[in-house]
């Protein structure tokens, strides 16, 4: 018995080893690369005129079960040592404590993760808050559809 389990156990390995192989031609065969196209809008954020893009897609649906969306803000080189804080929501924010998602990333290009209601009535607003140095606060809209992408 002994002998026949030295036997079965190289043969098996050697088994083991030969599995992946039928699945190789499909890992290393190329595969199309698609990026849905961008949908990029200038607004005006009090005195520090943004660039809002996203790609035009769908909002993803978390494992927690609530729709994000990601956007990207483009600011201004000039203006980049003057904004201390840049935050994205959908609905107007009652304070700063209440201003959305903070964007996050490199000063020339933030990231905001915006959490989408799973109805829209077509009447939302996405709200961009910017905070500078000096305390101030400044905010702009823009109707959701035209920044949103996708099917709703």
């Amino acid at each position: 018995m002994r002998k026949l389990w030295r036997r079965g156990k190289f043969h098996l390995s050697a088994l083991v080893m030969l599995v992946p192989l039928p699945f190789l031609p499909d890992y290393f065969s190329p595969k199309p690369i698609f990026v849905p196209p961008e949908i990029r809008r200038d607004v005006a954020v009090g005195p520090f005129p943004v660039t809002l893009a996203t790609y035009d897609e769908a909002p993803a649906r978390m494992p927690t079960g609530e729709r994000m969306k990601e956007y990207r803000i483009h600011i201004r080189p000039a203006d980049i040592d003057r904004v201390r804080g840049v935050f994205l929501r959908v609905g107007k924010p009652r304070s700063l404590r209440t201003a959305g998602a903070l964007a996050f990333g490199n000063p020339y290009e933030r990231e905001a993760d915006v959490t989408v209601p799973d109805e829209l009535a077509g009447t939302e607003e996405l709200w961009v808050t910017m905070e500078d140095w000096s305390g101030g606060v400044h905010q702009a809209s823009l109707p959701l559809g035209e920044i949103f992408g996708g099917k709703r």
